[in-house]
């Protein structure tokens, strides 16, 4: 009783300076906003990336130019002045590397297209991939009517293509309709044998908005300047390191590389990957938690100021109270619970907007809702912390007040 006598009366007093109240409320639930909404945001991203990661498929790993994330200007001038993976290496690749794994295969990606059938015009926002049929069994796409592109196709430079299903589903409003129908790219032509199933969405982008077309393409769409990537799948009587051993072995020596130089390639698993935007992740995480400190400092000082204040206004008021038998350790009680409840109320509704922020972020960008539980706990506790610290020495201040000064106090 005597504790929900003592809340009841701080939450009194918080009442009767209600501006200097919602002050500290607000830079409380800017602080503590910030760090639920980081955490919202990289829960979010971690279960998108490890989405997009399973459908690389099993035992799969990919050889590029570039690592999957840079950070940094520089180290992005540094890659970017390596030689580019070309079409002659990578069929070099994949015919000797076809000695040791049943599935090789090269591809590309030429983005920012549009596509038109008929009257019918896509967004200038379709990736054009340019693959071996390898490709497919690898990635683990799959069809929902017609074919997969075949060796034929690629030997024969066939002008056919597989549609994604968003695609198919603008320019022919379904999959079936779109078997045999004319696309052109470019104002090439090509003839549709395909419709991929749906993939859905990382990250907010669609999966399936995109045109498969045979490799060759890739010489006259991009020209032999730009990088191509190459993908395998280790079989499963094969040690995964013994197989990327072989292909960085093999790649080297394509690209004509001496014993004492470093790789001048990327070797991409998915647990490389992951690694790699875990790093990249934790930066969102000390950029949240920084902000939010900094917010939650200066909310410390606004907790302090309001304390001090009132407990200068209040000292005739703590007098009484001491000279009719209240303990120091009463009125210490008081004033830190005034604090508390101050931080962990402006904590509430810092939450409450840190999750609102996050579901608005997740509609938009299509990314999986997650509650951050060990953020809002750090939150929690933060919070805590501050009320707790910088309201100590007001609390301080008021519980040692002589009863006979603060009586005589105007």
């Amino acid at each position: 009783m005597v504790w929900l006598e003592t809340l009841s009366n701080a939450l009194t007093s918080l009442r009767a300076y209600r501006l200097r109240t919602a002050l500290t409320l607000l830079s409380v639930a800017i602080g503590v906003f910030a760090i639920v909404l980081a955490g919202t945001a990289n829960e979010a991203l971690d279960r998108s990336v490890m989405r997009a990661l399973e459908m690389m498929g099993e035992n799969t790993f990919s050889i590029s130019r570039r690592p999957a994330i840079i950070i940094g200007g520089e180290e992005w001038r540094r890659i970017m002045k390596r030689p580019p993976i070309d079409y002659r290496q990578a069929a070099a690749f994949k015919r000797e590397m076809s000695q040791h794994v049943p599935w090789v295969g090269a591809w590309g990606e030429h983005y920012g297209e549009r596509i038109r059938a008929g009257n019918r015009l896509t967004d200038p926002d379709v990736s054009v991939s340019f693959m071996d049929p390898e490709c497919f069994a690898i990635l683990q796409w799959r069809v929902a009517v017609g074919r997969v592109l075949t060796s034929e196709d690629v030997a024969l430079v066939r002008p056919v293509a597989v549609l994604g299903a968003d695609v198919a589903e603008e320019l022919f409003g379904s999959d079936s309709s779109a078997i045999g129908q004319e696309v052109r790219i470019q104002g090439y032509p090509f003839t549709v044998v395909g419709v991929l199933q749906p993939r859905g969405k990382v990250l907010g982008q669609s999966l399936d908005n995109f045109v498969v077309l045979p490799l060759p393409w890739w010489l006259r769409f991009k020209g032999q300047w730009t990088s191509l990537d190459l993908l395998v799948q280790v079989p499963m009587n094969r040690e995964p390191l013994e197989v990327m051993d072989e292909a960085i072995a093999i790649l080297r020596r394509l690209r004509g590389l001496k014993p004492w130089e470093p790789n001048n390639f990327e070797l991409i698993t998915r647990e490389s990957a992951q690694a790699q935007f875990a790093s990249f992740s934790r930066y969102i995480g000390f950029f949240g938690m920084a902000a939010g400190g900094i917010a939650l400092l200066a909310a410390g000082v606004g907790v302090m100021n309001i304390m001090l204040v009132a407990v200068r206004e209040r000292t005739r008021e703590i007098g009484i109270r001491k000279a009719v038998g209240a303990r120091r350790r009463w009125i210490l009680q008081q004033f830190l619970v005034e604090a508390l409840a101050v931080t962990l109320i402006g904590g509430l509704i810092g939450v409450l907007l840190g999750f609102a922020a996050g579901a608005g972020l997740g509609s938009l960008l299509g990314l999986p809702l997650s509650v951050p539980w060990q953020w809002v706990t750090i939150s929690v506790v933060l919070c805590a912390a501050v009320g707790v610290g910088f309201g100590s020495y007001p609390a301080w201040k008021a519980a040692t007040l002589n009863p006979v000064d603060a009586l005589r106090y105007e």
